[in-house]
């Protein structure tokens, strides 16, 4: 297939997976000018949305998109309310492109390569619309929840036959449809943790509940199995990514690697060595390359976000946070695009 898909998700708030996608695709677009990067925003908050966009203040309004005489939100919530009512999207390029915004017609720090789906904060309300039509019966070989489930993979594949693209699709912690609607688009899915016991827990949620891998000895989800995810993936044929990264987020504190932290990612480690050796086939390289560390971006990361400005193109200086005045380093920068620079290598 022309392109590629990576869907970055972990069972938790708080371990970067906003930042990482923002920082991640913005680099990556940098780097690859002859790439058409587009990124899906399928989290309710939309935050990478707002952080793409430059919006500190001003609400998401991107504008309507007209399709067969009638108007859709130039949003995801847009695009997959006008799946549900099966109105055309995939019978002309044009109809595809209209629902992204190209992000530098909007924020000048961002490469001309690089569009958006712009995510929605009605997102959630139209959650329980899809679960419903999800839940149709079945007419002949027509399965209701693969065809769901599958809206935005049928974007990403559609839109990919039509050039060189790379696809990087933003996630919410929750395992709500439209999460499983994002893992099921993507190839490659990217797991950004920090170093603490929640997101080791959050990786033994996340192996089980989108590759069905128990990694305790309970058995009280048996019951459960054929509402599952995982299972309903398998039923209906629904292809679900290889792991490709665990990011290793905030590993460090300044330039020293906290102790406490060093343990808790060796326990990560040992954890995906133990379910690599039974289950490599959905890995999608060696378990040496799984775990790259990410330095804590600190005040630079919150700039980065707050004003649209990707971590290569800081500039060193004093910068303004709402009320807080906050200085950025030189050497801090040179870093973190070290750290970016390496991660988009092993993509």
């Amino acid at each position: 297939m022309p392109y590629a898909s990576y869907v970055v998700w972990n069972n938790k708030g708080g371990t970067g997976k906003t930042t990482l996608t923002f920082q991640l695709s913005a680099e990556y677009a940098e780097l690859h000018p002859e790439k058409t990067v587009v990124v899906i925003d399928m989290c309710p908050q939309a935050n990478i949305s707002s952080a793409l966009l430059a919006k500190k203040h001003n609400p998401l309004n991107p504008g309507q998109v007209v399709l067969e005489g009638r108007s859709f939100e130039k949003t995801v919530f847009g695009y997959l309310l006008a799946k549900l009512e099966r109105v055309s999207t995939e019978s002309m390029k044009t109809k595809l492109k209209n629902f992204l915004i190209k992000v530098n017609s909007e924020n000048e720090h961002i490469s001309k390569n690089i569009f958006l789906m712009c995510g929605d904060l009605y997102l959630e309300t139209l959650s329980r619309r899809l679960e419903q039509e999800r839940q149709l019966m079945a007419i002949g070989d027509n399965s209701e929840w693969k065809r769901v489930t599958l809206f935005i993979k049928d974007y990403v594949e559609s839109l990919g036959q039509n050039g060189d693209f790379v696809f990087f699709i933003d996630t919410n912690p929750s395992f709500s449809i439209y999460t499983e609607m994002a893992i099921s688009a993507a190839k490659r899915l990217i797991v950004p943790f920090t170093a603490d016991d929640f997101s080791l827990s959050a990786i033994k949620a996340m192996f089980y509940l989108v590759y069905g891998i128990q990694t305790d000895e309970s058995d009280h989800r048996r019951s459960l199995v054929e509402h599952q995810y995982y299972q309903l993936a398998k039923t209906h044929e629904v292809n679900r990514p290889w792991l490709h990264l665990f990011v290793n987020n905030r590993a460090t504190y300044h330039t020293r690697t906290a102790a406490g932290y060093e343990g808790v990612a060796e326990e990560v480690k040992q954890l995906l060595k133990r379910v690599y050796e039974k289950k490599s086939g959905i890995f999608s390289q060696q378990l040496d390359y799984l775990c790259p560390d990410l330095h804590d971006f600190h005040s630079a990361g919150v700039i980065s976000l707050h004003n649209g400005i990707p971590i290569p193109k800081l500039t060193a200086g004093k910068y303004t946070v709402f009320c807080k005045t906050v200085q950025v380093q030189t050497s801090s920068i040179r870093t973190y695009k070290a750290d970016i620079n390496t991660i988009i290598q092993m993509l």
